[in-house]
């Protein structure tokens, strides 16, 4: 059974949620734009220890690039490795405009089966090469969220994580533990996160939730 956590981060403005609200991202239960996703905090919990580390990190799905920006920003070392991937070349090339140059932007497209795995091999310049962190923010849907799981897993260094947002609160969490029988057994720590905020807003979603696993 995979375990839930509620964690209300109202009273934590952290480093990260500032950053967010500036950039203007919906991770960020601060910002003015849109949506607002109270994961900034609990991915300041999380990440930390990484900041200043030369970390390969990577997500997935880019949007207007404001989370691209965001972790640039956060993640301090020179030698960090960001990549960040969409399926739109158009979106790409907006994003590659607007960060540094440790940004590495490239086409994935999570509804081709292969294509998680071979966009992260390549970007990270070969099978040998793994990542810390991968973020997964495309397109929500259940059956991609399982798929870029089970296709990311295998690319994340022993105590790597990968996060997938906006898992919404009315799927059944069963489903989730149903499709990943297989891969729970290789992760050393795996959750649900309610993220709540009293300034959290996502009408018409209702899916402030992620789902995180740690490799053993």
């Amino acid at each position: 059974m995979i375990s839930r956590l509620i964690i209300d981060s109202t009273s934590a403005k952290t480093e990260l949620c500032g950053i967010g609200e500036i950039v203007g991202t919906d991770k960020s239960p601060y910002n003015k734009i849109a949506h607002r996703h109270p994961y900034t905090a609990v991915y300041n919990m999380l990440l930390a220890p990484l900041k200043n580390k030369p970390i390969r990190f990577a997500e997935i799905g880019v949007a207007m690039g404001a989370s691209a920006i965001m972790w640039d920003i956060y993640f301090r070392n020179p030698a960090a490795e960001l990549h960040m991937f969409d399926r739109d070349e158009n979106i790409l090339m907006y994003g590659r405009n607007i960060v540094g140059k440790r940004v590495q932007m490239s086409l994935m497209d999570v509804s081709i089966e292969g294509d998680v795995k071979r966009a992260l091999v390549t970007a990270a310049g070969g099978e040998d090469n793994l990542y810390d962190v991968i973020i997964d923010d495309s397109s929500h849907a259940r059956e991609h969220q399982v798929s870029i799981i089970k296709e990311a897993l295998p690319r994340l260094k022993s105590g790597g994580m990968i996060i997938v947002e906006d898992i919404f609160r009315s799927e059944s969490e069963e489903y989730y533990e149903a499709q990943l029988k297989d891969i729970i057994p290789q992760c050393a720590a795996y959750y649900f996160v309610m993220c709540e905020h009293q300034d959290k807003w996502s009408p018409g979603w209702d899916n402030d939730k992620l789902l995180v696993l740690v490799k053993g």
